[in-house]
């Protein structure tokens, strides 16, 4: 992957279905100027890059990072035969703790987004609101071994949007511990969303964090969850 200073990937190629993320994300973040990671081999599902590109933007209360996937939605043209959906119908999004004076994103992320990205372009996985996965491993090695699975919820700034090839929903991965995920492995998606939503609003991943099950201020709300409580 480079970045966008370097070659955006996009070219003269006119791409409706990215602009109008673009836009999108212009009027979440108005006036700044992404990070954009562009992909040298887009759409080769055998190589580390197939998505054709990732931004990330400065997001705040609490800084953080918001990266956003481009191309499980239809970029280019119409190829999907669903009238009603782009692509798949989403796009990726993560969102993880920006440090004061970290002027460039992590790395892990891309990488993550990137597996996730070229799994569901591999396999046509339907990943949906409320979804969750056992990742089998750490999300992000080397930066914490206690994220191990991803719960999936709306994008909590940017939701869903209309774009010239259909709608798309910005569906954001929430990074979960093993006791996490078990501890919502009977809850219904909706109460999934919920739950992670009363939890942390924003829903950020952070792989150095603690578990929510043994935290004196969250697990309570899990324990409400799963035993039907709302409040």
């Amino acid at each position: 992957m480079v970045d966008p200073d370097d070659d955006r990937g996009a070219g003269e190629v006119e791409a409706p279905g990215w602009a109008a993320i673009d836009r999108a994300l212009a009027r979440r973040y108005p006036g700044q100027l992404p990070h954009q990671f562009a992909s040298k081999t887009a759409y080769e599902l055998e190589s580390q890059s197939p998505l054709p590109a990732i931004a990330a933007y400065e997001g705040e209360g609490p800084p953080h990072w918001h990266f956003v996937t481009y191309g499980l939605s239809e970029l280019f043209e119409k190829t999907s035969p669903d009238p009603d959906l782009s692509g798949f119908g989403f796009e990726l999004t993560l969102r993880t703790p920006r440090s004061a004076g970290e002027a460039h994103p992590p790395a892990w992320p891309l990488r993550f987004l990137q597996a996730l990205g070229g799994h569901v372009l591999a396999t046509g996985a339907p990943l949906d609101t409320g979804h969750r996965v056992d990742l089998g491993g750490p999300l992000a090695p080397g930066h914490g071994a206690l994220l191990r699975a991803l719960a999936l919820v709306p994008d909590p700034t940017l939701g869903k949007i209309d774009a010239p090839f259909g709608s798309l929903l910005f569906l954001q991965v929430v990074g979960l511990s093993a006791a996490e995920l078990e501890g919502m492995r009977r809850l219904a998606p909706e109460k999934v969303v919920m739950l992670l939503a009363e939890l942390d609003p924003l829903g950020l991943t952070d792989p150095t964090r603690g578990c929510w099950t043994t935290d004196e201020r969250k697990a309570p709300a899990l324990r409400r969850y799963q035993l039907g409580i709302e409040l």
